[in-house]
């Protein structure tokens, strides 16, 4: 079989920083999804998109950036680790990347084995939280709320 590319424009870098946490602290699932909502406008306004999951078992967060350096990603999200790594009863592995281009990226995150994953029987939905929501000045109150579900998506 023979495999052709197509580009419709040059390779773009992109810098990417991730958390994968378990928990078994509510508490302090809670306090780090309050510190990621806090964040959130930040990211966006520095360019970075990315998704989440979670509920109080545990949170996955990973987002990335065409716009930043990758020493520019490294201090944005230190702060972020280092409170993570802080919090009793969390079990956390964080990693800062920098991807040659988006199908770097695609691999990495959707391959098992070296194949590519595709057809999962899951449904996917988006609900997009407006701004104002996102830039409460209660952030630990709206992350209580989303931990109260059984499982939620963070975009």
């Amino acid at each position: 079989m023979t495999s052709a590319t197509y580009k419709t424009h040059p390779s773009t870098p992109f810098s990417a920083a991730s958390i994968t946490v378990n928990s078994t602290n509510a508490n302090s699932t809670q306090n780090l999804f309050t510190e990621i909502i806090r964040l959130t406008p930040s990211l966006v306004e520095q360019g970075y998109g990315g998704y989440g999951f979670g509920s109080v078992e545990g949170i996955l967060f990973i987002v990335l950036s065409p716009n930043v350096t990758l020493a520019q990603t490294q201090a944005t999200f230190l702060p972020l680790f280092e409170f993570a790594h802080s919090q009793p009863g969390l079990s956390v592995q964080n990693t800062i990347i920098l991807y040659k281009d988006w199908w770097q990226f695609y691999d990495a995150v959707s391959s098992v084995d070296g194949q590519i994953e595709v057809g999962k029987p899951i449904e996917i939905s988006s609900w997009l939280l407006p701004k104002d929501v996102i830039e409460t000045d209660k952030p630990e109150e709206l992350a209580a709320k989303l931990l109260k579900t059984s499982g939620f998506g963070y975009l």
